[in-house]
Order: structure tokens, then sequence, then C-alpha cells
């Protein structure tokens, strides 16, 4: 009887873990998308303004 319990037990854990394993966050996603979007803009308008200044330190 406790060996049936514990080979439930297994295949019950064995079935989450192949149900759920493909599962992913999406709403974690997207949020990382966003802030990966947000820091890839502010690091081209820092590289857009380093060369604007670049540009005006050569005209000087």
């Amino acid at each position: 009887m406790v060996f049936a319990l514990i080979a439930l037990a297994l295949l019950v854990a064995v079935a989450f873990f192949y149900l759920t394993k493909d599962r992913r966050d999406r709403g974690a996603d997207v949020m990382t998308h966003a802030a990966a979007s947000v820091d890839r803009a502010a690091s081209a308008m820092g590289d857009a303004s380093g060369n604007a200044a670049k540009n005006l330190r050569r005209t000087d």
C-alpha cells in the first residue's frame, strides 16, 4: 500500500512538471520586452546627444 502511494505521488509530480515546463509567464515577458525597449531608446538618445555635442565642439 505504501509503495502504491509513493508511486502515485511520483507519477503526479512528474505529470505536474511535464504539464508546466512549457508554460511561460507571458506578463513577465511583456514587461521585460517593454523595459528593454525603453533601455534601447534611452541608449539611442544618449548616443545621439553625444554625437551632437561632439559635432558642436568641432564647429566651434
